[in-house]
């Protein structure tokens, strides 16, 4: 039997001995470099050991990875401004009618931050009904579809990644019906129960309540799931390899069928491909920002941003960080959206900041005459205003450094914005200009004043 090494351990030993050598030595170059070192890069491969762990949780004993090769081709309703044209497929498959590729919903418009959507990692509770395997009718297996990119996009794919007890040969092959959400990094975790709990004939096959636990009150497009299929190959998305599967992808259907027989033997026994196909429909409300800066100050001053950073307030004056959000699904045959009644909102004690990054650069991005766009996307209960701040570095004509990391803090009112709105609403695109305007005393004296007036257009 070989013996587990806990790599952890030994750094943790490294960083000791070289602290205890610099404290002999406190004068000693050398050491001090050393100790810098030691307090930094390895702390960081020490953080890093454990990326690759199944649980969210960081341990100190490995463990094995359980995963299953997947492949996941994601589709979701454009925001209620979008158009089909910019939106148009660009595979073989085509998406069903009102929807499109995720990675897609913003083609054709030119964010300067704008994620790469399709590939974000997805949290899946897989349902069973009468079964006794690791899935069963009174415990979901509860997974997650992970993008592992790859040097060459030809050997990048997806990967279904399991819960550390659960080995992959145990997964049974047939009929699941799959709730969940996008994406996973957003919040705290999730949980499901059926829509009826109490009832004992009530089956996974009718829907379930999804409760998202811990979401970030500005996030990257969370979506919940509202329909699943498979289908034979990456171009096909139906007919289902299970009994009775549906035909084609749609709204209210939430059936697919895994595949986990295997073909080959010894080393090159591999597991039978499988392809997945979701639609989402969206959580929360889009921020289209479009920022210049005016032309009589461009001409004396250039400002680089450094960063963006989104608060949300709502009509009570609260300004939450994390919600618990309660979505109902119920299957329907008419491909109708499965989400009924009001998606349930709860306020979460959390001690991390309420204003969150939307964009990051630190060597600046250059704010021209020009507009630069910039997205954002916040949960819209309640929500009466939005508070942007922007951080940026000021620049002369000759490219010295004037001021650094200012701050330019922006409170938006819907209801100022946005003619007829008092809060906001999820699956809306909100667009506002902003233009860099300061005064001619802010234009012309070193160190220029502090939050410079931004006119919104």
């Amino acid at each position: 039997m070989k013996k587990r090494i806990n790599i952890a351990v030994i750094i943790d030993m490294m960083q000791t001995a070289v602290q205890h050598l610099a404290s002999l030595c406190p004068h000693n170059r050398f050491f001090t470099l050393l100790l810098a070192v030691a307090n930094s890069s390895l702390f960081t491969l020490h953080s890093s050991l454990f990326i690759s762990c199944s649980s969210d949780e960081a341990s100190d004993t490995p463990t094995v990875l359980h995963e299953m090769p997947v492949a996941v081709s994601s589709s979701a309703m454009f925001f209620e401004d979008g158009t089909e044209e910019q939106r148009a497929a660009r595979r073989t498959w085509t998406p069903p009618t009102g929807y499109y590729f995720y990675e897609r919903l913003y083609a054709g418009e030119s964010y300067v931050n704008l994620p790469n959507m399709g590939q974000s990692p997805i949290d899946l509770f897989m349902t069973q009904d009468d079964n006794e395997g690791v899935c069963t009718s009174d415990k979901p297996l509860h997974v997650r579809l992970r993008y592992s990119p790859a040097p060459h996009p030809s050997t990048s794919q997806w990967k279904m990644v399991l819960p550390n007890d659960i080995d992959e040969n145990l997964v049974e092959q047939g009929d699941y019906y799959a709730y969940g959400f996008i994406p996973r990094d957003a919040a705290d975790g999730a949980s499901i129960s059926k829509l009826r709990p109490e009832d004992d004939e009530c089956t996974w096959a009718e829907g379930a309540i999804l409760t998202i636990h811990g979401l970030k009150s500005v996030a990257t497009d969370p979506c919940v799931i509202i329909g699943a299929n498979d289908g034979p190959d990456e171009n096909n998305d139906g007919p289902s390899k299970g009994v009775g599967g549906s035909a084609s992808l749609r709204a209210g259907d939430f059936k697919f069928y895994l595949d986990t027989g295997t073909t080959g033997s010894g080393d090159n026994e591999k597991i039978n491909p499988n392809y997945l196909y979701f639609l989402f429909d969206h959580l929360y409300s889009a921020f289209s920002i479009s920022m210049r800066v005016n032309d009589d100050y461009h001409a004396l001053r250039h400002i680089h941003l450094k960063a963006i950073y989104l608060q949300t307030e709502q009509t009570s004056g609260a300004k939450p960080s994390k919600m618990d959000v309660t979505i109902r699904l119920e299957k329907n045959d008419n491909g109708s959206n499965p989400i009924v009644g009001d998606i349930v909102y709860a306020s979460v004690k959390s001690d991390t900041p309420t204003k969150r990054e939307i964009y990051s650069n630190s060597a600046g991005y250059p704010l021209t005459t020009d507009y630069s766009m910039f997205l954002g996307h916040f949960m819209p209960y309640n929500v009466s205003k939005i508070i942007m701040t922007s951080v940026y570095d000021v620049y002369d004509l000759k490219g010295n450094l004037t001021r650094k990391d200012c701050e330019a803090t922006n409170t938006l009112s819907m209801s100022q914005l946005f003619s007829g709105q008092t809060v906001s609403h999820r699956g809306w695109k909100y667009k506002v200009r902003l233009t860099i305007n300061p005064t001619y005393l802010y234009m012309m004296s070193d160190p220029d004043l502090n939050n410079p007036t931004v006119v919104v257009e």
